[in-house]
């Protein structure tokens, strides 16, 4: 009983944030994967976590520029996509070309807004601990936890409807004989998935300040 309680006692401490950044954790790690942003959330030598810019997450974001640039040209060029294996006529033809272009001039806003925006969103990161601290000197305290546990089960959730969306398509190309090439299956995934990520750092910022702003109309009444 004491060996479980201490197991569950860890499992729970895994979902306890106690700063801003702490819940910014798990968002900011899988944007860092998939190169969305360039810098990640770790603890300095006195303990404190923060924000650190990394060499690594600009170098991954350009490996992510080229490697999404040169499946959609090859997709484009070969003239695949998920729905030109299921339809073959003029029509879907240009609608396919029209896909494809969409989605690399989509995947290079994404991508380079990533770098040159990084700052305003470092700031905003900035403008939430202020916020925080402040509240905190009037005792006012911001449940981390339930932001970190929203921010992962958001993840999940955009995962599994993504992964479910894609193995489902796969699936239905399978039955039918049709074997996808890499580029299609690069460019259909990343493009779900990138949007579907985007989305959720977007989410959650909103959410961050939508609750710090319910906190500041409380101070106000009282």
């Amino acid at each position: 009983m004491i060996k479980s309680a201490s197991r569950l006692e860890r499992l729970r401490q895994c979902f306890i944030s106690h700063q801003v950044f702490e819940a910014l954790q798990p968002l900011f790690l899988i944007t860092f994967l998939y190169g969305l942003t360039p810098f990640r959330v770790a603890k300095n030598n006195k303990g404190v976590t923060t924000v650190q810019m990394s060499f690594f997450g600009f170098i991954n974001i350009a490996l992510y520029i080229l490697l999404y640039g040169a499946c959609y040209i090859v997709s484009l060029l070969q003239d695949e996509t998920v729905v030109g294996y299921f339809f073959r006529t003029k029509i879907s033809n240009v609608g396919n070309t029209l896909q494809i272009c969409n989605g690399l001039i989509t995947g290079a806003v994404i991508y380079i807004s990533a770098v040159t925006q990084r700052r305003k969103l470092l700031r905003v990161c900035e403008i939430l601990f202020n916020l925080d601290e402040n509240f905190a000197n009037i005792g006012i305290r911001v449940k981390y936890s339930r932001i970190y546990r929203f921010s992962i089960v958001m993840i999940i959730f955009k995962m599994l409807v993504i992964g479910c969306y894609f193995a489902g398509v796969l699936h239905l190309l399978k039955s039918l004989g049709i074997t996808p090439s890499f580029s299609v299956c690069v460019t259909f995934f990343l493009q779900h998935s990138v949007l579907s990520i985007a989305i959720c750092l977007f989410c959650f910022v909103a959410r961050s300040f939508e609750r710090r702003l319910v906190i500041v109309n409380k101070v106000g009444v009282m």
